[in-house]
């Protein structure tokens, strides 16, 4: 799964930060999972992926981040990673209610397809009580996603709803369901969701995620992406500020 930022990250895209009026807050991770899922569909086709996150956090709620991946979208010529690139603000609005904006950079290098895969995307999120998370996302500019190119360039559109149940200190669990909106590009569009267990070991954390997508995305996507999985994260994480 891809671990990043307020776009939940077990939870379909957000996670909360840490944030601070006076310093800079840097945190990441590095680490693996079983299988490397974005919004339903399986960028590996199944197979493992290494992957690694940095944030960075400025005074006044700004931030920057980066997510890098191993990747094998496509059966034939794929590229070997994903990198992304974002930057954003937080606000607080009160003691319950949250809201970020973000705009975020999927990018491929070294991709031998003959069609970009690259997109910019523009992110807005509200939160309550750092539990429950509601995204939505427009990127202008997408051609193709996952495995598959598009008919033609288009905008599109994802609305995710997410959240997050602690169980006691060390576990929590969370869920999340979103609708990718691709009809500019694809004619079609389709849902996804999970289920995630995580256990938080200090400093590593595992999650254990059940993902689906519905029958839509088998129209369009190669066999190996789609469909219900299960994938095991594990992950070294780090936080520090000065």
């Amino acid at each position: 799964m891809r671990n990043i930022r307020p776009l939940l990250i077990i939870c379909l895209g957000a996670s909360p930060a840490v944030h601070s009026d006076s310093v800079n807050v840097y945190s990441g991770s590095i680490g693996g999972t079983s299988d490397f899922v974005f919004r339903g569909l399986s960028l590996t086709r199944g197979k493992p992926a290494a992957q690694a996150s940095i944030d960075v956090e400025f005074p006044k709620e700004f931030y920057v981040g980066a997510f890098a991946a191993t990747c094998d979208p496509n059966p034939g010529p794929s590229p070997p990673f994903e990198i992304d690139f974002w930057a954003g603000r937080y606000w607080r609005v009160s003691e319950a209610i949250s809201t970020d904006l973000r705009i975020s950079q999927y990018t491929y290098y070294d991709d031998p397809r003959r069609v970009s895969y690259d997109r910019t995307e523009i992110t807005g999120t509200v939160g309550w009580r750092n539990q429950l998370y509601l995204a939505a996302i427009y990127s202008p500019n997408t051609k193709a996603v996952a495995s598959s190119p598009g008919y033609e360039e288009g905008d599109a559109w994802a609305l995710e709803l997410s959240g997050r149940y602690p169980l006691n200190d060390r576990f929590a669990l969370s869920a999340g369901f979103g609708h990718y909106d691709l009809h500019e590009v694809y004619k079609d569009s389709y849902n996804y969701w999970n289920l995630t267990l995580t256990a938080n070991l200090r400093p590593f954390e595992l999650q254990l995620a059940y993902l689906g997508v519905d029958d839509s995305a088998a129209r369009h996507f190669d066999e190996d992406a789609v469909g219900d999985r299960v994938a095991l994260t594990a992950l070294w994480r780090f936080s520090t500020s000065h």
